[in-house]
């Protein structure tokens, strides 16, 4: 078995094809992605599960995506990740998904996991929501309707975003929105764009420090320690990008969609009771599920609190 180090995933992304739902689906992996899949403890293909896995060139970029396929799927699920984060971290979600028979794609947003770019560096939000609207196209063609989006801190305002830049004329892809404590608003954040401001034009980026997002203390242990893929830095222009959205969001006029959000109330990472009123004053149809003591990294909470956040999601 190979050991996953830097080398190693340079040698995995070197090897990887293209991501092809209309091929076969993977069924003897290169060993760097056997590797990659063990290491997140994602599930294996079988002979009820088809994989893929590969990347996408969108935007000069090289995007990596993978997918699960059950036998018989009822649907698809997209999984949008957060901030910091890459698809790998999301094996209890996607377990969870596919053992109620969906297919569910994920894929790494540009700077992250497996996908090219500066490391957790994006200029606008606009560019992640391009990446999820060409995964989208691509996989409306090979997988079965009905759609689900399933976004996670950062993921969760992609989503939002893309529902708002929708054409109201055509057709929302999306049958249901499920969002895992979305951002908006980082808890401090009438302070810190204030000093956003003041340190533009002096830094690039700030050092990463590891904050306590879980109570899964083996999951906290397993980022700081044993996930090479990982992020040190995080640069200013992400900051002001994730200003920008929040400010997009805030002046909007709205979206009648019932998208549904599950919110710990133990949440370090947001200002979570701020981002719910005004979620509530542009969602009209908003559904909220408060978790009591759950954190903010909600699809890898402690396994009690986990069960109850995804039993509140609705597909």
């Amino acid at each position: 078995m190979i050991h996953l180090d830097l080398d190693s995933i340079v040698e995995l992304k070197k090897n990887l094809p293209e991501f092809d739902p209309s091929a076969n689906p993977l069924s003897t992996l290169d060993p760097g992605l056997q590797a990659y899949l063990t290491l997140y403890k994602l599930p294996p293909p079988s002979t009820f599960l088809n994989f893929y896995a590969g990347t996408i060139e969108i935007n000069h970029q090289s995007i990596f995506a993978a997918a699960w396929q059950p036998s018989k799927p009822t649907g698809t699920a997209i999984i949008v990740h957060g901030y910091l984060d890459h698809l790998g971290l999301y094996n209890h979600l996607i377990e969870r998904l596919v053992s109620q028979n969906l297919s569910v794609v994920c894929f790494d947003l540009p700077g992250f996991g497996l996908s090219d770019g500066a490391r957790a560096f994006i200029e606008d939000f606009a560019d992640y929501t391009h990446v999820l609207e060409t995964l989208l196209s691509l996989c409306q063609k090979q997988f079965s309707a009905p759609f689900h989006g399933l976004g996670q801190s950062t993921g969760g305002a992609i989503l939002l975003k893309h529902l708002l830049d929708s054409d109201p004329k055509a057709d929302y892809p999306f049958k249901s929105l499920n969002l895992l404590a979305p951002l908006l608003h980082p808890k401090g954040w009438w302070f810190n764009r204030y000093l956003l401001h003041l340190i533009k034009p002096f830094r690039k980026s700030l050092v990463r420090r590891f904050g306590h997002s879980s109570q899964d203390a083996e999951f906290l242990a397993f980022i700081r320690q044993s996930d090479i893929l990982q992020p040190n830095v995080m640069p200013l222009p992400w900051f002001v990008a994730a200003d920008k959205w929040a400010r997009e969001f805030e002046g909007c006029e709205g979206n009648d969609f019932p998208v549904n959000i599950i919110q710990g109330d133990a949440d370090k990472t947001l200002d979570w009771k701020y981002n719910m009123r005004t979620f509530k004053q542009k969602l009209p149809n908003m559904k909220l599920h408060m978790i009591n003591n759950a954190n903010h990294h909600m699809a890898n909470e402690i396994q009690t609190l986990r069960n109850e956040i995804f039993d509140a999601i609705d597909l």
